[in-house]
């Protein structure tokens, strides 16, 4: 849209609003770095975990590929706050709907990072977590049926 001002002057709005996908991009990157640095201090991990910040029912969610096909859980999990978990939920491969129970032990490092070791046997995930145990993100390592491209994360609901 062109626009005549009190000079004459012709200005093309449309070329000085306009902003290349480049632009937008390294904006939009800048803006993100910058949310990063603002992050709330329970991200600063200047506390210590333990086993025992993982503590209460969590609800997890996770996305990724089994095998090279579709995989999504919705899973509901109460940690014990000393090693153990256990729950249920719902698994989606490929299509097909299954309801697993779920048993697993973990170990939280200081650093809070930390690895579960799930049923079946074989099944591992790497995460970390918020230092006040509010929330986890996690990766699948090691998957039984063979090779994974599995991660999502859990949030609590409820303390122990």
């Amino acid at each position: 849209m062109k626009m005549k001002t009190k000079n004459t002057t012709t200005l093309d709005l449309k070329k000085s609003t306009s902003w290349s996908p480049f632009g937008r991009g390294f904006v939009l990157t800048a803006l993100v770095l910058a949310s990063l640095a603002l992050s709330p201090t329970a991200w600063t991990q200047s506390s210590e975990c333990s086993s025992a910040t993982l503590n209460g029912a969590y609800m997890g969610r996770s996305q990724g590929t089994l095998l090279g096909l579709p995989y999504s859980t919705l899973n509901r999990i109460e940690f014990d706050g000393n090693g153990a978990a256990a729950g249920s939920g719902t698994t989606v491969f490929n299509g097909v709907v299954s309801f697993p129970v779920i048993t697993a032990t973990y170990t939280v490092n200081s650093d809070c990072t930390g690895q579960i070791n799930s049923v079946p046997p074989g099944l591992s995930q790497n995460f970390t977590i918020k230092s006040d145990g509010s929330q986890v993100f996690f990766i699948v390592t090691a998957h039984p049926a063979g090779a994974a491209t599995i991660s999502g994360e859990a949030v609590r609901l409820s303390k122990k």
